[in-house]
Formats: structure tokens, C-alpha cells, sequence
């Protein structure tokens, strides 16, 4: 029982460690480029309130084509392809442009989100799903996960440095070439041609996404002493569960018209680039990507606990690269420059 407690306490602290790490940094890039703070911060007063996890639709191709092709070479967009060596699913993701950002009347956008700016990028591929824990232990021998509800659930407590880790592992096994999505990657794929908040529309339901969940940490349930003049024996008290932290599992939710699922909520996925306020100001047209000196490294499309504002295509979170929390997780891409790189046309 002593072994229980303690674990028990500490998860509590390892969260609580995070949410408060969480604030700090987001507090501190703040004032270090003039940028909005950023929604994680509903997180704590998400605690001692409790919710039922929303009913999660059969999972939906959407209007992705479904055939599996051979390889990564001149497919149709929404392919899907599953890497032999992993086994993990991607999807391609067609070249094109997009005007990446907010418009000012969109609710809930934050001043980072602009100006809107015309982005163009060649065709690369993207995991289908985030990264899972049983596709993470696979790759590193070990799940990382404080919310361990399975091997078809996100991998959580994933630092961006974990992330690069990660990867690596992945290009050695791999004659490929894996990494992060840069920023621009995401939005692009995210919104798979549409221009509202959610890729689905204007408003976002949670029989659409993992998001706005409660969690509570209660004290551990005092039992009562059985008064008896024989020999004590111990007291068998109930089995210990970790109560109301969840994530979901992965594709739970409908795709978008790439066939990409939970790129709203979940976990908080990390991008490649380094986060700064006014990069959109300077953002070059064809394939941006933010490099060179920063605190803080991009994070996209909100968690399990978050608003649904932070689950916005154009929302911009942002974390220090060593910070891992139980909402952090990762998508990764089979970079199109392994097969030959497409040319970018309007």
C-alpha cells in the first residue's frame, strides 16, 4: 500500500510540476516578444471539476482516398501509405498554397496570428495519427506516458528535445528521412483547404475532437479501523486509478479531406520551428520555416484539456523545448525530399 501512495503522489506532482513549468514559460516568452499568453493557462482551473468523456464517433476517412499506395511516389492527395519498417500510417499532403494566419474578426484569435500572409509548400507526409505509446516504446524501449491507458492512445509527457530523440531513432531505422512538421507544414495540412477556425467550420463539438475535459486529483478515501480484540490484519483497501485524466484514442475522431484525425485536441503536437510572436511579419512565402535563437518551440492544435479557442487551425502554442507535460504529444513527417521534391506552383 505504501508503494500505491506513493506512486500516486508522485503523478500528482509530476503533473502539477508541469502545469506550473507550463505557466512560467508562457509568462516569460510573454513579455520577451510582446505576445499574448497562450490558453494552457485554463488548465488549472479545469482541476476539482469532474465531466463525462464525450461518446467518440467510428472512425472516418473522411473525403481522403483510403487506398493504401506502394510507396511515397506521385500520389493522390489524402494517400495513405503505411511505412513497412514502423508500421505507423501517413497520409500525403498535396503541394499547393495557402494563406496561413487569422483574420482579425476571427474569435478567439490571438495577435501572433497575423497578418494572414500567403504560404506555399511542396508535398510531403504526414502521420495520419500522433504518434502512439505503442509506437513510441517500439522505437525507444520505454513509454514515457504519465496518462498510460493503452497502445493505441497518444504518447504524452514528450518534450520537443524527446521529440528530436525520437526521430533520430526513427532515421535509423529508417532509409527515410523522419522529423517534425514545421509550422507552416501543419496549418497547411490541418486545414486541408478550408479557411474557417476548424477545419469542420465555424464552431467545433466534442463529438468532433478530445478537448475541454475536466480532471480532479482527490485525496485518497480514509477507510475505517475494524475494532476486534484478535490479531490486527491489515486493512485491503480499493485499487488505486488515476481518476479523470484522458486522452483519447487515436482516430476516434472524423479526418479532415486529407484523412488526418485529431489535429483538434488531444495533445498539443510540436513543430519543428522556434516560436516568435512577429515571424509572420517577415515569413517567407515558399516553405517558412522559423530557425536560429528562442526560448520557446511551437506547439499546435490544443489538448484534451484545452478551450476550444486554442483548437483553432491558426492557433500558435508554444513550450520550452524541455518541457514535457501530460498534454504534449507528436506527429511526424516523411519528408518528400527523401522521393524526390515536388516543384511549388500557385
Amino acid at each position: 500500500m505504501k508503494h500505491s501512495k506513493g506512486t500516486h503522489v508522485m503523478k500528482l506532482c509530476v503533473l502539477l510540476l508541469g502545469l506550473v513549468l507550463f505557466v512560467l514559460c508562457d509568462e516569460v516568452e510573454g513579455l520577451e516578444a510582446g505576445a499574448p499568453r497562450d490558453v494552457e493557462n485554463d488548465t488549472a482551473s479545469a482541476a476539482g471539476l469532474a465531466s463525462v468523456m464525450p461518446s467518440a464517433p467510428a472512425i472516418d476517412g473522411g473525403n481522403a482516398t483510403d487506398n493504401s499506395t506502394d510507396g511515397p511516389s506521385d500520389p493522390s492527395p489524402g494517400a495513405r501509405w503505411v511505412e513497412p519498417r514502423t508500421g505507423m500510417v501517413f497520409r500525403w499532403i498535396p503541394q499547393g498554397c495557402f494563406l496561413m494566419g487569422s483574420p482579425k474578426t476571427e474569435p478567439g484569435r490571438n495577435v501572433d496570428e497575423g497578418p494572414q500572409h500567403e504560404v506555399c509548400l511542396p508535398g510531403f507526409w504526414l502521420g495520419e495519427t500522433e504518434v502512439t505509446q505503442g509506437q513510441w516504446t517500439n522505437i525507444m524501449g520505454s513509454n514515457p506516458s504519465l496518462i498510460k491507458s493503452g497502445d493505441d492512445y497518444p504518447v504524452d509527457m514528450v518534450s520537443w528535445d524527446m521529440a528530436q530523440e525520437f526521430v533520430a531513432a526513427l532515421n535509423v531505422l529508417n532509409a527515410g528521412t523522419f522529423r517534425l512538421p514545421t509550422e507552416a507544414e501543419w496549418e497547411y495540412a490541418c486545414r486541408a483547404g478550408t479557411t474557417t477556425p476548424f477545419f469542420f467550420g465555424q464552431e467545433i463539438t466534442r463529438d468532433q475532437a478530445s478537448f475541454d475535459k475536466r480532471f480532479s486529483l482527490p485525496a485518497e478515501p480514509l477507510m475505517p479501523k475494524r475494532k476486534t480484540k484478535k490479531k490486527k490484519t491489515a486493512v485491503k483497501r480499493p485499487k488505486k486509478i488515476w481518476p479523470n485524466m484522458h486522452t483519447s484514442v487515436v482516430g476516434s475522431y472524423p479526418a479532415n479531406a486529407y484523412g488526418l484525425h485529431d489535429m483538434h485536441g488531444n495533445v498539443w503536437e510540436w513543430c519543428q520551428d522556434v516560436y516568435r510572436a512577429e515571424y509572420y511579419f517577415r515569413s517567407p512565402r515558399e516553405t517558412p520555416r522559423c530557425d536560429g535563437e528562442g526560448a520557446s518551440r511551437v506547439l499546435r492544435g490544443g489538448s484534451w484539456v484545452t478551450k476550444s479557442d486554442a483548437l483553432r487551425s491558426a492557433n500558435r502554442g508554444r513550450g520550452w523545448p524541455n518541457l514535457s507535460t501530460a498534454f504534449y504529444g507528436l506527429r511526424v513527417v516523411f519528408s518528400a525530399q527523401a522521393t524526390g521534391a515536388h516543384k511549388i506552383s500557385r
